[in-house]
């Protein structure tokens, strides 16, 4: 097996898989159109087909690969309508749990506690992955603080939607990140939201959250224009 591939514990191979390709296909390793096959990652991580395959049949449900029997499989083109619909879905699911949470925070409790030092912690390291240049380690930092605070919500069903929808729109961040710098807003939009949820001002805490995932949203239909070729 691969040392790229590690097991985290209640995790199957299959899941792995499925992580390391997703991840392979947000950050543009993989290229819209480029072909993908089973036997050669079962190769490259030194395990038969089965887990591979149960992996290309999850990102098939996102819609980031197109299976093709017999012939492999397709990685998705970049939509701009799939990016347009993944912002709108995400904001509308993020801003309702990042308002309840603001609402429920109580910092004598263990669990917010152990939040606080958690989200700080990420913040933190986010600030080094823009000295290191590291847009990899950005992105996953930033699903990151997203996914602690909506865990908070005690919504385990919406987590797992918001994070569907961010394929898609991922890997044109992917892209803006290169493209536009935009890392330091997002970490002060961080700080200033976790400090309004810390607040309990959860009319704030959602409203600094709009403003932070609508950021770059006009540059994006520039975006969008200037490498329409990318685009379907």
């Amino acid at each position: 097996m691969s040392s790229r591939l590690k097991l985290p514990e209640r995790q199957t191979l299959a899941e792995v898989i499925y992580q390391e390709i997703r991840s392979r296909i947000v950050t543009l390793q993989l290229k819209p159109g480029e072909m993908v096959y089973e036997n050669n990652f079962a190769t490259e991580f030194g395990l038969s087909r089965t887990p591979v395959r149960q992996a290309f049949f999850m990102l098939a449900q996102e819609e980031l690969i197109s299976i093709l029997p017999q012939r492999g499989a397709r990685i998705a083109d970049l939509s701009t309508q799939k990016v347009k619909d993944a912002q709108f879905v995400r904001e509308s699911l993020e801003y309702n749990a990042f308002v309840k949470v603001a609402e429920l925070w109580d910092s004598s409790e263990d669990v917010f506690k152990q939040a606080d030092r958690a989200i700080s912690s990420i913040i933190e390291e986010q600030k080094e992955s823009v000295v290191d240049q590291d847009y990899i380690r950005f992105m996953q930092l930033d699903e990151d603080f997203h996914n602690a605070i909506i865990k908070l919500s005690g919504n385990q069903t919406l987590l797992a939607i918001v994070n569907d929808m961010r394929a898609h729109l991922n890997r044109v961040r992917y892209l803006e990140l290169q493209e536009a710098h935009h890392e330091k807003a997002a970490i002060e939009y961080h700080e200033k939201i976790f400090a309004a949820i810390k607040s309990n001002d959860a009319e704030l805490s959602g409203q600094l959250l709009r403003e932070h995932l609508r950021m770059l949203e006009k540059e994006r239909e520039l975006f969008f224009e200037k490498y329409k070729e990318m685009f379907i």
